[in-house]
C-alpha cells in the first residue's frame, strides 16, 4: 500500500516515519531494481522528490556511520550514484554536508578509474587513499559531517528525512491522490 499524507502525519515518533518512508521506498525500489543499476536509475527517475532524495543519501549515511567521506568512494563510485547524493543533500536541505560532498568528489575525481576498477597498484584501500592525499584532505570533512550525526541522534544523517518529510509530506508520496 502506498505512503500517504496522512500516514506520515500520524507517525508516533522520528523512528516510525523512518521505517514508514523506508518502506515506501522499499516498494518503489525493491531489491531486484537496486541490483540492476540501469533499471534503478530509470525507475529513481519516477520516485517522488523526497523520496528520490532518501534513495540518493542512504548509502552515504551507511558509509559514514560504517566508514567516512574517503571511503564512500569506494563504496559507491557510479557517477549516476553520486550524483543522486550530492542531489539528494540538497534537496533535504543538508546544504553544509552536500558542499563538503562536493568539495570530497573533486578531490577524488582524478582518481575515478581506479575507484571503479577496484585497482589501488596493490595496496590496501586505505593506504591509497593515504598515498594520493585523499584522506588528509579528507578528514577534517568528516569530522563536521560526523558532528552533525552526533547532534542529530541515533539517526544520524537519516533524521533529515524526518525533518523534510514533516515540512513536505506531499513531496514524499507516490500517488498524489493518496494525500
Amino acid at each position: 500500500m502506498a505512503l500517504t499524507i496522512d500516514a506520515i502525519r500520524a507517525a508516533k515518533n522520528d523512528e516510525d516515519l523512518v521505517d514508514l518512508l523506508t518502506s515506501e521506498l522499499q516498494r518503489l525500489l525493491p531489491d531486484e531494481v537496486q541490483q540492476d543499476r540501469e533499471r534503478f536509475h530509470k525507475t529513481l527517475e519516477t520516485v517522488p522528490r523526497g523520496l528520490r532524495a532518501m534513495a540518493g543519501i542512504h548509502e552515504f549515511d551507511v558509509s559514514m556511520a560504517l566508514d567516512d567521506l574517503a571511503w564512500h568512494f569506494g563504496n559507491q563510485n557510479d557517477e549516476r550514484d553520486l550524483k543522486e547524493t550530492l542531489n539528494g543533500l540538497r534537496e533535504l536541505e543538508l546544504t553544509e554536508i552536500a558542499d563538503l560532498f562536493q568539495n570530497a568528489w573533486e578531490i577524488m575525481k582524478p582518481h575515478m578509474a581506479a575507484l571503479q576498477s577496484g585497482d589501488f597498484g596493490g595496496k590496501e584501500f586505505s593506504d591509497w587513499l593515504e598515498d594520493i592525499g585523499a584522506q588528509q584532505q579528507i578528514d577534517p570533512m568528516n569530522d563536521i559531517i560526523w558532528d552533525f550525526c552526533k547532534k542529530a541522534g541515533g539517526l544520524g544523517l537519516l533524521q533529515s528525512w524526518v525533518r523534510y518529510a514533516r515540512m513536505y509530506p506531499e513531496r514524499c508520496i507516490a500517488d498524489e491522490t493518496a494525500a
